[in-house]
């Protein structure tokens, strides 16, 4: 008997995140179509998502922000990633030629694999990267071998 490895489950996630992502391009502009914290975002920070053997990590580019300015939250089988960078530069009665730079609020929201463990997700910012550990749930056995004994 062929052994079973085809996970449909993985396809219709994969599925919802490809819609959501088109979601938010299609709305991107669109307020309302956000929560209250997410609708004056002003830029939207890159993203780097990876698994390794033992765990999910994302990391998120916040080149200028201190720690403090950051906030991360899980709600629901979302994590979000939330904070402001403020334009605090004084140029002095000086005009910019060029402004380049995003400020304001933002906030990134990423879906949780089924797997991602909660209660043990650690965070670390290092030169303006926040990185986030989501820990795997140790898989659980899913069948077990029953000894056919003499009667």
């Amino acid at each position: 008997m062929a052994k079973f490895t085809r996970n449909p489950w993985l396809e219709i996630q994969a599925m919802k995140d490809e819609i959501g992502r088109m979601m938010e391009e299609v709305h991107d502009d669109d307020p309302s179509f956000y929560p209250a914290r997410e609708r004056q975002a002003h830029f939207k920070p890159v993203a780097d998502v990876y698994e390794t053997r033992d765990s999910y990590v994302i990391e998120v580019e916040l080149a200028g922000l201190e720690r403090d300015a950051v906030s991360i939250e899980v709600i629901g089988h979302e994590l979000v990633i939330y904070g402001e960078r403020r334009h605090e530069k004084d140029v002095g009665g000086s005009a910019y030629h060029v402004l380049e730079r995003s400020y304001g609020p933002f906030a990134r929201r990423f879906d949780l694999p089924h797997d991602a463990d909660t209660s043990a997700i650690k965070a670390v910012m290092q030169q303006g990267i926040v990185s986030v550990t989501l820990p795997k749930h140790v898989a659980k056995q899913d069948g077990r071998r029953i000894q056919v004994q003499d009667g």
